[in-house]
C-alpha cells in the first residue's frame, strides 16, 4: 500500500471506526486526535485496531491536526506515494475516498472530492458554498466547484509544502486551495455523494468565525484583490492631491488657467510611487532588484498610458464604432487587466525559493 488516508478528528462517534475500518485493506490511516478528551479514549482505542493514531491534550483545530500528520506521514510511511485527507463526521464514503485515490493516480495534482450539493443540503451551506465559490473563483482565476471539501488527494512531493502553509482551523484548506491556484499546481474535481446528516449539527464549523477566517485567507492571498485595493489607494490620493494642488497652489497668476493640468501633473509621481511600492511590498512581495523594478514599472506607466489613449481608444471608438463613454471604461478595464499581468509576471516576479 502506498497510500495514506489522513483523518483529523475532535470529538468523533462510532462513525470514525467504521470508516477506518472499511478502509485499512486498501490503505494506511492517519487518525490525528485534536484534543477531544479522556472521554473519547475508547472511540480512538477501537479506531487504533484499524489505524495508526496520534493524539494530543489542546485542541489546534483542524488545519493544526492536518499539518501535524503531513510532518508525520514520513515518520510513520516512509513508503506512501500519494496522501488522502478525509472527515471523520461520515461525510466521505469509502466508495468516494478510493475514487480520489483512483483520480489521484490517473492525473496527479491537487484532486478534490467535490459535491453538487443535491438532496437535503442545510441552506447556510449551500449558501455559503456558493459565495465561496464566487469569491474564490474571482480572487485565483481558478475554477472549483467545491471550495470546503474535506475530502482531497495529492502526491507526496507536495507533502512538505502543504506543512508549512499557515492556518490551524478550517480557512488551512482555503490557504491550501489559493496556493495551488499561485504555484500552477494542478487541480481536478472527483464528484462526490453530498451527505449532511442531521443538518450537519454534528459540524464543529463556527458560521461567523471560521467564514471570517476562510475570507481573510482568501484576500492575504489573492493579488487580484491585492492589486485592487492598491489601485483603488492610487486613485484616492490622486483624487485628494489633485484637489489640494488646484485649490490651494495654483489658484493665483499665469497658472490659474492651467490649475487642473499643473495639479494633475503635480500629484502622479507621488501616488504613482505610493502605488509602486505597495505592489512591491504587499501585493506582490517582490525581492527583484529596486531600480530595475523601478524603471519598469514607469516604462509600463508611460506605455499603458500612450497605447491607452493614442491606439485603443482609436480602435475602440473610431474603428469598431463604440461611444466613447463606453469605450473608455472598456480601455480603462483592459489596460488594467494587461498591467496586472505585467507586474505579475515580469515587473515584480519573485525568485523560487528552495523547495518550491
Amino acid at each position: 500500500m502506498d497510500t495514506v488516508v489522513v483523518i483529523p478528528a475532535y470529538k468523533p462517534d462510532e462513525r470514525l471506526c467504521a470508516l477506518a475500518k472499511a478502509l485499512c485493506g486498501n490503505f494506511h490511516i492517519l487518525i490525528v486526535d485534536d484534543g477531544s478528551g479522556a472521554e473519547f479514549d475508547s472511540v480512538f482505542g477501537d479506531a487504533s485496531q484499524y489505524a495508526s493514531v496520534l493524539r494530543y491534550g489542546a485542541n489546534r483545530g483542524k488545519g493544526g491536526a492536518l499539518k501535524w500528520a503531513f510532518s508525520n506521514v514520513e515518520k510513520f510511511f516512509p513508503d506512501a506515494k500519494y496522501i488522502i485527507t478525509a472527515d471523520a463526521d461520515g461525510q466521505h464514503t469509502p466508495e468516494d475516498i478510493r475514487l480520489v485515490s483512483e483520480t489521484l493516480r490517473e492525473k496527479g495534482g491537487l484532486v478534490l472530492g467535490s459535491r453538487r450539493f443535491t438532496g437535503k443540503v442545510p441552506l447556510r451551506s449551500k449558501f455559503g458554498n456558493t459565495v465561496t465559490r464566487a469569491v474564490f473563483a474571482f480572487a485565483s482565476g481558478k475554477r472549483v466547484y467545491d471550495t470546503q471539501t474535506g475530502l482531497r488527494g495529492f502526491s507526496s512531493e507536495y507533502l512538505s509544502r502543504f506543512s508549512r502553509l499557515e492556518g490551524d482551523r478550517y480557512e488551512y484548506e482555503m490557504t491550501m486551495l489559493m496556493y495551488a491556484a499561485e504555484k500552477g499546481i494542478p487541480m481536478y474535481e472527483a464528484e462526490i455523494e453530498t451527505i449532511y446528516e442531521n443538518g450537519n449539527e454534528t459540524s464543529h464549523f463556527n458560521a461567523v468565525k471560521d467564514s471570517i477566517r476562510i475570507y481573510s485567507v482568501i484576500f492575504k492571498c489573492s493579488n487580484v484583490l491585492k492589486f485592487m485595493t492598491s489601485s483603488v489607494a492610487a486613485f484616492l490620493i490622486n483624487y485628494v492631491l489633485v484637489l489640494i494642488f488646484a485649490n490651494l497652489v495654483f489658484v493665483s497668476g499665469r497658472v490659474k488657467d492651467f490649475s487642473m493640468e499643473l495639479s494633475t501633473l503635480a500629484a502622479w509621481p507621488v501616488s504613482s510611487f505610493v502605488n509602486f511600492m505597495i505592489n512591491r511590498k504587499w501585493v506582490f512581495t517582490s525581492d527583484a532588484p529596486f531600480f530595475k523594478s523601478f524603471a519598469e514599472y514607469y516604462g509600463l506607466a508611460v506605455f499603458s498610458f500612450a497605447f491607452k489613449s493614442y491606439v485603443l481608444l482609436e480602435i475602440l471608438n473610431r474603428l469598431i464604432g463604440i461611444p466613447l463613454a463606453a469605450a473608455m471604461p472598456i480601455a480603462e478595464v483592459a489596460m488594467y487587466v494587461f498591467n496586472y499581468f505585467v507586474q505579475k509576471r515580469f515587473i515584480f516576479k519573485k525568485r523560487k525559493k528552495r523547495g518550491e
